[in-house]
């Protein structure tokens, strides 16, 4: 991975965790304890922009354009973390959404 995608990975890391206690601070008011989902969703965002900076990372070695799997590997994460969060209760599947939807408000919020 060259030096510029791991010194923005490593940015938009940072600002997931920031959003995330700043998310939780906010809703352990609201849900109690069913304001922990916020992690669980960040960790699936945190591990989907590991994701998206391997498969970056793949294009730019690789001469030749094959179709990747990796597109369809990360949105099946995403839905089992939705899964798994949905099936303990409907509070933690909205929770976790606002998670996963982190790693959108992260890169949104960063310089270009």
């Amino acid at each position: 991975m060259n030096l510029e995608l791991k010194k923005k990975v490593k940015e938009i890391i940072i600002k997931i965790i920031i959003l995330s206690i700043i998310e939780f601070l906010i809703l352990v008011f609201f849900l109690k304890l069913k304001a922990l989902f916020v992690f669980w969703g960040s960790l699936g965002a945190i591990v989907g922009i590991l994701m998206i900076a391997d498969e970056i990372n793949i294009l730019l070695t690789k001469t030749k354009y094959k179709f990747s799997k990796g597109y369809l590997i990360r949105y099946a994460f995403f839905g089992i973390i939705l899964l798994v969060a949905g099936l303990i209760s409907n509070e933690g599947l909205f929770v976790s959404f606002l998670g996963l939807m982190n790693m959108k408000f992260a890169a949104f919020i960063s310089p270009k």
